[in-house]
């Protein structure tokens, strides 16, 4: 959109929002005389009026208006007028951009305290753990101050085992601080339990996602995933793995780097059927050779250590590409964690089955409202709106900007733009003035942290990996003759504030050695200078050596020979050569950003299937876990469902076939005589066998002797039924997906294959899990523990 339809866009929004700020600042001279017990009597008299029918949009005037005060009392800090516009946008649930330094923070607790009123619980959702904590701790005598309740998300130690009823406890807070990854897994662990009591997790009512444009669109590809028991370990790895490090690319094999695509050429295929001695390696019995071939080529040609993953003591850490963090405990999915532990080398680690998962995107989707906030989400508004009808709304800062942003530095190689980076900054730190210095990976931070103690400037390094420490860090940034090298989401949410001295020699100086992969990180990065009217500058060195030119450029002036044969220093002075490098650069960050785009869309479009799946799966739960009547529960048309199948797939077509049938589904105990049975009707069959189930669940409903074990006992056979199977259907998929995206060269279209195959599964698991209700209900051993609780042996 062009920009100037966009501001006047962006003009209107705010005149609006400008209407509703006069309304609360009416009240501020009033509230500011009442005496304490006054105001904080507000509290009650809102949760009063929403009682009696009073919307929170009518009382956001007056409770924002209160909310001020009291932080003003408490806190020492009074919302500024910029604030609260942001505060508006966030309760419309739409997405604040507030640049940094402007105070997201304390924005936050005006929305946080009007929707908390509702008793439904108002959740404020961060990218870390330390953010979470000190936020929550910041903030938590402001709420109380107001009679409200908060609580941290989690408990914060390590490996911690929370107690029966403390998860409970925390979420029946009135505000809750917790991070996207935390709330993720337990809302898929609250949908794992197997007992109403097992449940914590209240309906998500109203969310603020802090950093929103890194959590709902950055990691919407990547799935929180819970793993279950390990799969069978393929041995083929090793030998697969010296089989591809045999293939030349175009000849053996193609790819696009950029999509993360790899395939086999016919050539390929032939090299593979001779090294491995088979007719087809396409063969229906050669299936995991083939897994595991893609997964070789995968892991060997377009995952880069030190980039996608670095070995540390002997283990393959996954590096999250876009913010440089270290992701411990992280795998990927479906067999590439171990082909690239192959590649590598290492230890072969346990792959394991997937028994839950879920996208950030879906899991905000189960919030009845949810809005968010950034320094930089307008450039990523068409995608808030598509994916989550949501717009963004530009917040003016409290006072006008005064960095400066510099145009481009252009190199023709690394080793120019590395040199001059290092001399600007000797230049800078002899002035006293600050430096930040960011960079794409850590393995360029941590060359430019050693460069820079090579010529005696002492440095700070941050590679993202220690939150904490990195927040006090970066927090000092701004004193006189620091210099501190930082990967670009180190210390991310924290402000650099300038020390007495600094404004003067032009306030912080941000380098940043190239650009990144999307222009949205730019900006942030820019923003880390320049917050509140400080002084700043910004600027941006690039060269055709850049990793973004290198995977997203088209054309290779690297090896143009006219090019070469001209000095850096001559190249540097030419506008000409500046701009066509620029050119190249700004046309590279568009096409990653694109493919951004098209890959999220992908993620959303697999999502689909198991979304609806998921849905519908937990809401069976849910139905079980509430089910106390076991009269409304028609459990022998259930059975004569299955047997009606098991009768039709030929499964009881003779004596012994039902004999061995019973012995296996319903009764270990079978003893009658099946003469006078009439083996060719259906309906004789079935209806025999649907008596012979229900004298078994007497005798299951006899031997516990009691309305509510029997009662718990039908819920957790049941839940064991559909549980086993969802967990084998979400390790389906994932590992479908998997196989789909390989079959891209096929003709058909890799989603819709993924949809159909997985519709068909899920019926196939539907038609499994009434099947395991009745084998669980006849063939389950229950017993009692020492406390009393009933135990089920399952069977199998």
């Amino acid at each position: 959109m062009d920009t100037k339809i966009s501001q006047l866009i962006n003009n209107m929004r705010l005149r609006r929002l400008h209407k509703i700020l006069k309304k609360v600042n009416q009240y501020r001279e009033t509230f500011s005389k009442l005496p304490d017990a006054a105001l904080q009597a507000k509290t009650q008299e809102f949760k009063q009026a929403i009682d009696e029918g009073v919307s929170l949009t009518e009382l956001l005037p007056e409770a924002y208006a209160v909310l001020r005060e009291a932080s003003q009392r408490v806190l020492g800090m009074f919302p500024k007028d910029v604030q609260v516009l942001g505060g508006i946008v966030l309760h419309e649930g739409n997405i604040a951009e507030m640049q940094t330094g402007e105070g997201k923070t304390l924005t936050a607790t005006l929305p946080l305290y009007l929707n908390a009123l509702t008793g439904k619980g108002a959740y404020l959702i961060t990218t870390n753990d330390y953010l979470a904590r000190r936020d929550y701790e910041e903030m938590k005598p402001l709420f109380e101050w107001l009679g409200l309740t908060i609580a941290l998300g989690f408990v914060d130690i390590p490996d911690y085992e929370y107690a029966p009823g403390e998860k409970q406890r925390i979420y029946s807070h009135d505000i809750i601080y917790t991070t996207n990854g935390r709330l993720g897994f337990d809302y898929l662990i609250d949908n794992l339990a197997d007992s109403k009591e097992g449940k914590f997790l209240p309906d998500l009512n109203f969310g603020i996602i802090d950093e929103a444009d890194s959590i709902i669109l950055d990691s919407a590809q990547t799935p929180l995933v819970i793993s279950g028991a390990p799969r069978v370990q393929s041995n083929l790895f090793h030998i697969v793995k010296a089989f591809v490090e045999t293939l030349r690319e175009d000849e053996h094999f193609e790819m696009k780097k950029t999509k993360k695509e790899i395939w086999l050429t016919n050539a390929g295929i032939s090299a593979a059927n001779a090294y491995f001695g088979v007719t087809n390696i396409f063969d229906q019995p050669y299936f995991d050779l083939v897994r595991n071939i893609n997964l070789a080529l995968r892991a060997r040609h377009l995952f880069e250590s030190n980039l996608d993953y670095f070995v540390y003591d002997g283990e393959v850490v996954l590096i999250d590409r876009i913010t440089g963090r270290m992701l411990p405990g992280t795998k990927l999915q479906a067999g590439l964690h171990q082909a690239i532990e192959s590649k590598e080398n290492v230890e072969l680690s346990r792959d394991m089955s997937v028994m839950a998962t879920i996208t950030f995107q879906n899991l905000f989707r189960q919030f009845d409202a949810f809005s968010g906030m950034s320094a930089t989400s307008k450039l990523g508004e068409k995608e808030f709106f598509d994916l989550y009808s949501k717009i963004v709304v530009q917040i003016p800062t409290d006072k006008p900007i005064e960095r400066i942003d510099y145009e481009d530095r252009v190199f023709k190689n690394a080793d120019d733009k590395n040199a001059a980076i290092l001399a600007r900054i000797q230049t800078l730190h002899q002035k006293k003035r600050p430096v930040l210095l960011i960079t794409r990976t850590a393995e360029v931070a941590e060359y430019f942290s050693m460069a820079l103690f090579e010529l005696n400037i002492p440095n700070n390094l941050l590679i993202a990996q220690n939150v904490a420490k990195e927040a006090q860090m970066i927090s000092e940034a701004g004193q006189l003759g620091a210099v501190t090298v930082a990967t670009s989401m180190a210390g991310r949410g924290t402000d650099i504030k300038l020390e007495e001295g600094v404004k003067e020699l032009g306030g912080l100086a941000v380098i940043i050695s190239e650009h990144m992969e999307n222009s949205r990180v730019d900006r942030q990065l820019r923003g880390r200078s320049g917050r509140q009217g400080d002084p700043g500058t910004s600027q941006i060195y690039i060269s055709l050596e850049d990793y973004l030119v290198e995977r997203w450029g088209k054309g290779n002036m690297v090896n143009n020979e006219k090019l070469n044969q001209v000095d850096g220093a001559t190249l540097e002075k030419s506008r000409l050569f500046q701009k066509r490098v620029q050119k190249i650069v700004a046309r590279a960050q568009r096409v990653s950003e694109e493919h951004g785009v098209i890959q999220r869309e992908m993620a959303n479009e697999y999502e689909k299937s198991i979304s609806i799946q998921r849905e519908l799966i937990y809401k069976e739960r849910d139905r079980v876990l509430e089910l106390w009547d076991m009269g409304a529960l028609d459990l022998s048309k259930v059975a004569k469902d299955v047997f009606q199948q098991a009768y039709r797939q030929r499964q009881l077509h003779s004596k012994k076939s039902i004999t061995d049938y019973i012995y296996k589904n319903i009764s270990f105990q079978f003893a009658e005589d099946l003469t006078g049975l009439a083996l060719h009707q259906e309906q004789a069959v079935v209806a025999f066998l649907v008596e012979r189930f229900e004298l078994t669940l007497r005798a299951q409903k006899n031997a516990l002797n009691d309305d509510y074990f029997y009662t718990r006992f039908v819920q957790k056979a049941i839940l064991k039924a559909i549980d086993s199977n969802w967990i084998q259907q979400v390790d389906h998929l994932q590992q479908l997906k998997s196989s789909v995206q390989n079959r891209q060269n096929g003709q058909r279209n890799a989603i819709f294959e993924y949809h159909r195959v997985a519709l068909e599964s899920f019926e196939a698991m539907s038609t499994d899990i009434k099947k395991h209700i009745i084998q669980n209900l006849c063939q389950s051993v229950t017993t009692f523990d020492k406390e009393g609780k009933l135990v089920v042996h399952f069977p199998n």
